[in-house]
């Protein structure tokens, strides 16, 4: 198989003069092709791991070679390809009214170290075949869809997550997004500079008619419950934090245990409280992903301790009130040590719910193919969360077997996988020659 798929044949007719396909079954989705493209973006040349996963950090060379591919696989669709100040992709089909407010579909190609090939991938993967399914369709649709790759949606090399998203839609400027810095201190536009990704902020993504993203659930529901396709309400919001322990450091030989003010057992004991409480309530989450001890000597008795906690739960307010329970416990654990406590809530991610128009459409596309589908909260943050609250937006979701990901044998059932860009491009499609959302729903 070719690194990139080979184009339908009616791929150049993007602008063709045929009418305006309506008809969500006018489309079919080539599952062959779809694997084709889900290949492309998970090969060794571009990240791809022995073990089957992808290690491909945002601005990376691996990131390089995916975002050139992307924009090989779309220009061969006939898609106009531009890149915007803070690296998001755009990838534009034109529209018969080609200044109406565009559809965007799509996700994102960077991942964790190591990830999986599914994650992000399959979002553009499916929104690559929905344009192949359009051209095979001949079909001109009266507004332009927009396949997307945005930038940095993992966080994983240059924190927060969501970075693209989160400059398109204002909640954070490009000054800051340029000035994050990775583990060797390489900022976020000189890494992009390098490998040819820094584009001009007149390529952004502006207004749009609705959003459309299909992504693996990362979660154990669908695979449970039997249903191919996960119809998004909305996600759970997220809360990061880091956790900075100040002790007194000595020779590991001197004071005895009963004389010390060590940085590493108070945040030991701040982790493992804040794991009991989560068990203890069972409505929210709590994860330590990262840790660093200062001066990480064997035989130091460490003065510093930082750890990074992930705090989750079903809603905001429910949330936020752990969050303050957490930081005054922890304070009290200080206290109790005799060492001081510093709490950075550096990136909230919010849960604003999903459109219940494109929701209904989704549901109708599903029912007339005979899918089985159902509405599955999501539970993990996605560059949907943000434009939720730029413009009109929604979701699907894939199974996930056992409901593993961000490790190599991330995996989603291609039964899954068909159904989901199934009903994905029979809605994109009504978007896209709709004028209103109540009147294509």
């Amino acid at each position: 198989m070719s690194a990139t798929p080979t184009p339908s044949s009616s791929s150049s007719s993007s602008s063709s003069s045929s009418a305006p396909a309506s008809d969500a079954g006018s489309l079919r989705i080539d599952p062959e092709r779809l694997r084709a493209y889900l290949d492309a973006f998970a090969s060794p040349d571009v990240g791809g791991t022995p073990q089957g996963g992808v290690s491909r950090p945002a601005a990376s060379d691996a990131d390089k070679a995916a975002r050139d591919r992307f924009t090989e696989t779309a220009r061969e669709l006939g898609l106009e390809v531009r890149f915007d100040d803070v690296g998001n992709m755009t990838a534009r089909r034109r529209g018969a009214d080609d200044a109406a407010l565009p559809v965007l579909i799509g996700s994102h190609l960077d991942t964790v170290v190591p990830g999986g090939r599914f994650d992000g991938i399959l979002g553009v993967a499916i929104a690559l075949e929905t344009v192949a399914a359009m051209n095979d369709a001949d079909a001109r649709t009266q507004r332009p869809v927009v396949v997307v790759n945005w930038m940095g949606e993992e966080g994983a090399r240059f924190p927060p997550a969501m970075l693209g998203t989160g400059v398109i839609t204002g909640q954070w400027d490009a000054a800051y997004a340029h000035s994050r810095t990775d583990a060797d201190g390489i900022r976020l536009d000189d890494a992009l500079e390098r490998i040819g990704y820094l584009g001009e902020p007149e390529h952004r993504v502006g207004d749009f008619f609705a959003s459309l993203e299909a992504h693996i659930e990362q979660g154990p529901q669908l695979e449970q419950s039997g249903a191919l396709v996960g119809i998004v309400p909305r996600v759970e919001p997220v809360r990061w934090n880091m956790v900075r322990v100040t002790g007194t450091g000595g020779h590991a030989g001197g004071p005895g245990p009963g004389g010390r003010h060590e940085a590493v057992v108070a945040a030991a004991r701040m982790i493992v409280a804040a794991r009991d409480s989560a068990v203890a309530d069972g409505a929210f989450k709590t994860t330590v992903g990262r840790m660093r001890v200062e001066p990480g000597s064997t035989n130091v008795i460490a003065h510093e301790a930082e750890f990074s906690l992930d705090v989750r739960a079903h809603d905001d307010e429910t949330l936020d009130r752990r969050l303050d329970e957490l930081e005054a416990l922890f304070r009290s654990i200080a206290g109790e040590e005799g060492v001081g406590v510093e709490i950075d809530r550096f990136w909230s991610m919010r849960s604003p719910a999903f459109d219940e128009r494109i929701q209904r459409m989704l549901e109708r596309a599903a029912d007339a193919r005979g899918i089985r589908w159902q509405h599955t909260v999501g539970t993990i943050g996605h560059d949907s969360v943000h434009l939720a609250g730029a413009g009109p937006t929604a979701m699907l979701f894939t199974q996930t077997r056992d409901g593993r990901s961000h490790c190599e044998d991330e995996f989603a059932p291609w039964e899954s996988v068909v159904a989901t860009a199934q009903v994905f491009a029979d809605t994109a499609l009504a978007l896209a020659n709709s004028r209103e959302l109540d009147s294509a729903s």
